[in-house]
Formats: structure tokens, C-alpha cells, sequence
């Protein structure tokens, strides 16, 4: 078997290999230790099944269409709730005898005749023509049940501590209606019954005073007069 001699040995190559042991041999860069450790430790991302594949996608087709329908979906309309305007309070809660009462439980009986007087009151200040107008009959009716409550003395319901008070807006509410055209005449009559118990002088004049300016009736008498005196007085103020 033949042999072949040894290059680093061989005289014809001495000055080759006297050349490249002359040469610096290579370094590595500073940063070859950590490249080397990060690619050994790089694993492989998992292959994806066809079956996954298809999930994620009708996944996302069912949330794109649940956008949409958000996004084209009309918005809820808000009606916004509008209160009654205070002669609507009035003419729903005028009971079927005509008079009003100070609150829907009728549980203050004794201030039933001072809120329909009021009541009336109110409406012949708004209407142009009380007895003509679309309100006519209520208006009419409401005069009808104070007659009926009036004693033959000319005394307005039952005596309490706010009954000078019923009196003054009864016999005012009479004496309005009274100087109406067309008025009937035993609307006369009773004003004139109900003038001899009017309070004294310097209490109607505090009383025509509070009448005068609604906004400054006392917050008690709107309390115990329920929502239709609170109704009445807006439409005084007008």
C-alpha cells in the first residue's frame, strides 16, 4: 500500500505552511457564546391543524358580523316624558260632582272646598271667555258644587283653623264668576251671602296680597292642597 507523506512535513510545501503558521489565528466576536445559546434554545413553533385553523376563522368571521350588526343597528330612540301642563292636572282631576279635592286619597276632606275654589279660580283667569270657552262646563259645574256646599248662612264647609281662609277663596271664586257675562244669578246671591263672613280688613289685605302673587303663597297651604293647588297657582302666575 502506498503512502502519501505528510504535507506539514513535505520540503515542498515548508514555505506554505511556514506562511500560514505565521498568521494570527481567528477570534470569535464577543457575542458568539450568547448567539450560539439563543439558537440552541429557540424552539419550534407548533404546526397548526387544518381543523384549528378553520375555529379561529369562523371565530372571527362571527365576532366581524356582530360589529356590524352593533354598528348598523338603529340607536334607541329616548321620548323624553314631558309633565302635564298644570290646566291638563286640573280638568283630570275635577271629580264627577265638579268640585276638586286636595289630594287623590281625599284624605283632607276639609280643605276640598278652598283647592275647588282656587281651582276655579285659575281657570276663569286663563280663559278668555270662562263661560263660552271649551272649559265652560267645567267651569259651571265647579260653581255648581260650591253653591251646594255653602250653608244657608253663607258659610263655606266646617270650622277649622283654615277655614277663614276656605271662606276668602270661596266667596273670592263667587264674586269672579259673578261679574262674568251671562253669570248666573244665584252666583250673585251667593257672593253676597258668602261677603258677610269674609274675613276682617287687614287680614283680606294680606289675603288679596297672597292671591295677587301666587309664587308667594306659604309652602304649607301648597302642601296641604295637593298637586291641583300646586297647578292652580302656576296658572295664576301666568
Amino acid at each position: 500500500m502506498k503512502t502519501h507523506p505528510d504535507p506539514l512535513n513535505d520540503p515542498r510545501f515548508a514555505k506554505l505552511v511556514a506562511r500560514l503558521r505565521a498568521q494570527e489565528g481567528p477570534e470569535p466576536s464577543a457575542d458568539f457564546t450568547e448567539r450560539t445559546l439563543a439558537q440552541i434554545k429557540q424552539v419550534p413553533a407548533p404546526r397548526r391543524s387544518f381543523t384549528g385553523i378553520a375555529a379561529r376563522a369562523a371565530a372571527l368571521a362571527l365576532l366581524l358580523g356582530a360589529g356590524l350588526w352593533l354598528v348598523r343597528a338603529p340607536a334607541p330612540v329616548r321620548v323624553a316624558q314631558q309633565a302635564p301642563a298644570p290646566i291638563d292636572v286640573l280638568m283630570a282631576a275635577q271629580r264627577a260632582d265638579g268640585g276638586w279635592s286636595a289630594d287623590a286619597r281625599h284624605s283632607r276632606p276639609r280643605y276640598d272646598v278652598g283647592v275647588t275654589a282656587l281651582a276655579l279660580l285659575a281657570l276663569m283667569h286663563v280663559e278668555a271667555t270662562p263661560l263660552e270657552g271649551p272649559r265652560a262646563f267645567a267651569i259651571r259645574s265647579g260653581l255648581d258644587h260650591l253653591l251646594r256646599c255653602q250653608g244657608a248662612d253663607g258659610r263655606f264647609g266646617e270650622d277649622f283653623s283654615g277655614s277663614g281662609f276656605t271662606q276668602y277663596l270661596a266667596g273670592m271664586a263667587l264674586r269672579t264668576a259673578a261679574q262674568l257675562p251671562d253669570a248666573d244669578p244665584a252666583w250673585k246671591l251667593a257672593a253676597a251671602r258668602a261677603e258677610k263672613h269674609e274675613p276682617t280688613g287687614i287680614q283680606m289685605a294680606g289675603l288679596n296680597g297672597r292671591l295677587a302673587r301666587p309664587r308667594a303663597f306659604p309652602a304649607r297651604w301648597v302642601d296641604a292642597g295637593g298637586p291641583v293647588t300646586l297647578a292652580a297657582l302656576q296658572m295664576l302666575d301666568r
